[in-house]
């Protein structure tokens, strides 16, 4: 879906001065016809990759996203909302998501029933729930004139904010090790001995105060980027999206003694056999590398390259050519 509307998408540039232009000759030619007026200043190719633009960025583009999110979802997701909800029981520590906890006790009242819209009694939790440009996507007016929740999009909705929440441990689900309760991953003591861990960890313990040390950190930073930039070798201002800054790449670090211990250790027992090589035929053994995951639930890399690369990062090579065919 995405990419046959990105095939449509032709930014067209000078929007502004084409829209002056437009006015312009519109005002002195009120009563002249398109072809003599307006495609002499704007031609009619240009006003057409203007409308393609538009139906590419605008509210086409999202009406169009939600059509084809709404026909996968009823028709093939929407099969696994029943043993989801049956499976998984979610909290959270937090009142400001609490609607959320109560939409997702709604989604599992309605399982059995089939109504397509939330009976107009029905207490539906909207605010931090649903999205602002999905509101209109949800919200239906049925023959009286009422307002009615379309339950379809709704649960949409509702999945989309949960995943989001789950991410950040804002919600959590009972009996999980990742998502589980975040409580669970500071000392249980943590109430009583507050002052005292966050002294070790030199953080203040009021929430405005870090906000406030990491945006002055940032502005005295940005104030001595900005003092330094004439004279800063490393950094570059591009002429590209008016202003973007480049930073050289950082110079390679020194090789840790240790490590150059350990292959020189290697080299004097098995001569004929690389570091590398001991790395890989470990992990091939034990698959050590399966440990190493995201702290996100987003990865898009497939597990054969992510070993790869976590493999040469590791090991720290200093050319990646020279090891490629060692490591297929």
């Amino acid at each position: 879906m995405e990419k046959a509307l990105v095939d449509d998408l032709k930014r067209v540039h000078g929007k502004t001065g084409m829209l002056y232009r437009l006015a312009e000759a519109s005002l002195d030619h009120p009563t002249g016809v398109v072809h003599e007026v307006i495609f002499p200043v704007v031609s009619e190719a240009t006003l057409r990759d203007v409308v393609k633009e538009w139906k590419a960025i605008g509210p086409f583009y999202r009406a169009h996203v939600q059509t084809v999110m709404r026909r996968a979802y009823r028709s093939h997701y929407r099969r696994m909302l029943p043993p989801l909800l049956a499976t998984l029981a979610f909290r959270s520590n937090n009142v400001t998501h609490q609607p959320l906890i109560r939409a997702l006790a709604l989604l599992k009242q309605y399982l059995p029933s089939r109504v397509r819209t939330y009976p107009v009694e029905e207490n539906v939790p909207l605010e931090g729930v649903i999205r602002e440009p999905w509101r209109e996507a949800v919200m239906e007016t049925d023959a009286q004139g009422r307002q009615r929740v379309n339950r379809l999009t709704y649960e949409m909705c509702v999945l989309q904010a949960l995943r989001d929440q789950l991410r950040c441990k804002e919600i959590w689900v009972v009996g999980a090790d990742r998502y589980r309760n975040p409580d669970d991953d500071v000392p249980q003591d943590f109430e009583v001995q507050r002052p005292t861990y966050y002294a070790a960890l030199k953080l203040p313990s009021q929430a405005e105060a870090f906000i406030q040390q990491v945006q002055q950190e940032m502005r005295d930073e940005l104030v001595a980027l900005d003092r330094t930039l004439l004279r800063n070798a490393d950094v570059e201002i591009l002429p590209k999206a008016k202003g973007w800054i480049k930073l050289s790449p950082l110079a390679p670090q020194p090789e840790p003694t240790n490590l150059l211990a350990l292959k020189m250790e290697i080299t004097q027992r098995w001569p004929m056999t690389s570091l590398l090589d001991v790395l890989k035929e470990t992990d091939l053994r034990v698959d050590f590398t399966r440990f190493f995951r995201s702290p996100t639930a987003w990865e898009n890399l497939d597990q054969a390259t992510l070993q790869y690369r976590l493999l040469l990062a590791l090991y720290g090579a200093p050319g990646v050519s020279a090891v490629m065919p060692s490591m297929t």
